[in-house]
């Protein structure tokens, strides 16, 4: 069989439409996996790895949104695309809120289906193009960043577990990448798990991480049951052929302290600990880092070159930076975007540094705390959109790339949330 073409699970309880699809895959030169239930999908992900799903959303063991969220928490990067001759609004909006990269109808065309494949695979590509740029060498020349390459340079290549400690908006995730590139298994998949897309199967964790990387964010607020389990895993040498990195940005002594963190965990994973300074203690490194990300804006989103004088790289450097990296980074798109003159000087960036104050933990208006956290994410997603909507006068186009997302992916995401751009 082929390895030139991407390889793609089919999952449908039908055989004449499983067979179909494999057939006009097939005649394309892709690679096919078939699977008639849930139970043969589960195993044909776990062997083969898919890189790309086509799952079919009625079946006779499990509905397929309930499939597609297992796939999306065993590899958040992969992709997937449900199919249904019975679908709904609703259904698409969950499935898309689940994490599919497309719905098709059926009854399926040849072209239909083709074009929809090759547009997952499209935007599967891109993202792994993202996750490349974010595998770049740390950007600075100043003595903390010489430093910190220095340090994952010796410590990449060893199978002990790296824990990442720094405050938010620092950088942690690229580092996670960067890591990976250095690292044992730089062939291997980069693999991101949150809190709350954590696996508690055992089986399912330790064959995700066989030869792969394994990177888990806020490890501090992993669940009681997930850090027995990683504890579990550590103590009895189960992860040892994978590169395990952690990163957190609240303090790991004082949530064992309040009793929200093991302590048999903690020492486990503090084998190797790599500081990711503060923008603020490393605030020579803004030029550099402003060159890189307007490079990488007008490269990679098409934004409109525009230079930054010495005086606005200057007023750059005397701000406190209190979302780190990731507020300079936010900055320079706003400006990118929404600028006019091809020159960005000292009075545009106080307009911009003014222009949207970061909100208070204790002060988020509009926002009920009291509310489950799906509830709360999307009021927090409905503010933040129809802010960007605001700063853009209602252009999608331009709200899209200042919240970093695919044009067709925000109009899912507006529709499911009920904004109406022509009221904005």
């Amino acid at each position: 069989m082929s390895t030139d073409k991407p390889l793609i699970l089919v999952v449908d309880d039908e055989p004449d439409i499983r067979n179909l699809i494999k057939d006009i895959l097939e005649d394309e030169a892709y690679r096919v996996v078939i699977a008639s239930n849930g139970e043969e999908a589960r195993e044909a992900f776990v062997q083969h790895q898919p890189n790309l799903v086509l799952l079919d959303i009625w079946m006779p063991d499990i509905d397929g949104i309930s499939l597609l969220k297992e796939f999306k928490q065993q590899n958040s990067s992969v992709t997937i695309v449900m199919m249904s001759g019975h679908g709904t609004i609703e259904t698409a909006v969950e499935a898309t809120r689940s994490g599919a990269c497309d719905f098709i109808e059926k009854p399926l065309s040849m072209a239909k289906l083709l074009r929809g494949v090759e547009l997952a695979l499209e935007n599967r590509a891109r993202q792994a193009a993202i996750q490349l740029e974010m595998a770049v060498e740390p950007v600075g020349k100043s003595a903390k960043m010489v430093q910190l390459r220095e340090q994952a340079e010796k410590v990449a290549s060893h199978d002990m577990p790296i824990l990442l400690v720094g405050e938010g908006g620092t950088g942690k995730h690229c580092y996670a990448h960067y890591l990976h590139r250095l690292g044992a298994y730089a062939s291997g998949k980069f693999i991101e798990f949150s809190p709350e897309s954590f696996p508690l199967d055992s089986h399912k964790l330790t064959n995700l991480a066989q030869q792969n990387c394994i990177y888990i964010n806020d490890i501090a607020l992993l669940s009681d049951d997930a850090q027995a389990l990683m504890l579990h895993l550590l103590e009895s040498g189960q992860l040892k052929q994978s590169q395990l990195i952690c990163a957190t940005q609240q303090s790991l002594e004082k949530a064992i302290a309040r009793g929200d963190f093991l302590d048999g965990l903690y020492y486990q994973l503090n084998t190797i600990t790599l500081q990711i300074p503060a923008l603020r203690d490393h605030i020579e490194d803004i030029p550099e880092l402003v060159h890189f990300f307007v490079d990488q804006q007008t490269t990679q989103a098409g934004l409109p070159y525009r230079r930054f004088t010495v005086a606005a790289q200057n007023r750059l450097r005397n701000y406190n930076w209190p979302g780190n990296i990731l507020e300079l980074k936010n900055v320079i798109q706003r400006m990118l975007v929404l600028g006019d003159a091809d020159d960005i000087d000292v009075a545009d960036i106080e307009a911009a540094l003014h222009a949207e104050p970061p909100p208070n933990a204790d002060d988020i208006e509009g926002i009920n705390l009291d509310l489950p956290l799906r509830e709360a994410r999307e009021q927090f997603e409905r503010i933040y959109l129809l802010q960007k909507l605001q700063e853009t006068d209602g252009n999608v186009g331009k709200a899209a790339k200042l919240a970093g997302m695919e044009r067709t992916h925000l109009y899912r995401k507006l529709r499911a949330l009920g904004i109406d751009t022509k009221q904005v």
